[in-house]
């Protein structure tokens, strides 16, 4: 203790700074003014970077996006969209922002604001906040990303814990068939566009583009709403999911869902440009924007009850695709 309090009662010395010449103050002054020039550089780099790759996305398809950008540089697809917004959004302040040396990261998050809000921020900016990309978020009411989410719920038993377990899986099962099925109509819209100079539409590029991403939104689509149920001729197997109701939308969708994960039953070149226009396209409008749909389509065909279906014709899908390969015979019609 004696050692402490001996070592506690020494003071430092403080060293004194060494007094500015005035030739250190100009090579200061010339520094500062070097290194705003080039931060001044780098914010008109940004909106260039910004205007590229707003005209590469007018041409490149969003999901080939990421390997156009891998053939040739080290941007992520994230990066670019960044960088495209900038152009997109802030091509009125452009003047200011690189008169105030604003980096790119802060103008990241001011593509994301409001126009109002937008100006407000530049404001402060030029009269002289040094503002972080974290503040302007603040300061445009932009909230922050969730948190990952807890796994903790997975330890709660009973019926409690289930629920919440089942709540989460519903949430995250929801959003991914959410996001195949958009991708999958705006590649349909793309698609069908020929159609209208009286081409065709191009059958195995469209399969290259949807098809897998179809049998996965078939299999969630499935685990979302669709009951398990046990084979009427064989209980002691693997539950099947349920054939929804084929006079519903959801029962077009899961039918239709299941065909278009299964490129070798779609329709033939002839038939096939007017079943993408009038069948395809007005299912996945109605799965993605919950548009109407106008004509039955595949619903209108007679098909046998489930119980009447035999096992032996029941054609077995490929491995990946789940239990509703099982889900009966007009799926594979």
């Amino acid at each position: 203790m004696s050692k402490l309090a001996a070592s506690a009662s020494i003071k430092t010395v403080a060293t004194p700074e060494p007094a500015m010449t005035p030739e250190m103050e100009k090579l200061l002054e010339a520094t500062e003014s070097t290194i705003v020039a080039l931060n001044r550089r780098s914010t008109a780099q940004a909106h260039e970077l910004g205007r590229c790759f707003f005209e590469a996305k007018a041409i490149v398809p969003e999901k080939r996006f990421g390997k156009w950008l891998k053939g040739f540089s080290d941007y992520t697809v994230r990066s670019a969209w960044n960088y495209a917004s900038i152009y997109e959004r802030l091509q009125d302040y452009r003047e200011r922002l690189e008169a105030a040396a604003v980096s790119p990261t802060v103008m990241f998050e001011l593509a994301k604001g409001e126009p109002h809000l937008v100006g407000a921020v530049i404001d402060r900016i030029e009269a002289g906040e040094r503002l972080t990309a974290k503040a302007v978020k603040v300061a445009l009411g932009i909230a922050p990303k969730p948190k990952a989410k807890s796994v903790e719920f997975l330890d709660l038993g009973g019926l409690a814990g289930l629920r919440k377990a089942s709540d989460v899986k519903m949430a995250t099962d929801t959003a991914e068939f959410q996001r195949l099925t958009k991708s999958v109509l705006a590649e349909v819209e793309d698609a069908v566009k020929p159609l209208a100079e009286g081409k065709r539409v191009v059958k195995n590029s469209l399969a290259a583009m949807i098809e897998l991403d179809c049998r996965h939104a078939c299999e969630l689509l499935n685990a979302i709403i669709a009951p398990l149920t046990p084979y009427a001729f064989d209980e002691r197997r693997t539950w099947r999911p349920v054939e929804l109701d084929k006079s519903t939308g959801w029962g077009q969708a899961q039918k239709l869902l299941h065909r278009l994960g299964m490129e070798p039953d779609w329709p033939g070149s002839t038939e096939f440009g007017p079943w993408v226009r009038d069948e395809v396209l007005p299912m996945l409008r109605f799965v993605v924007h919950g548009e109407p749909l106008t004509a039955p389509g595949a619903a209108k065909e007679e098909v046998p009850p489930l119980m009447d279906i035999a096992e032996e014709n029941v054609i077995p899908l490929p491995i990946g695709l789940g239990p509703v390969a099982d889900v009966g015979g007009d799926l594979h019609a």
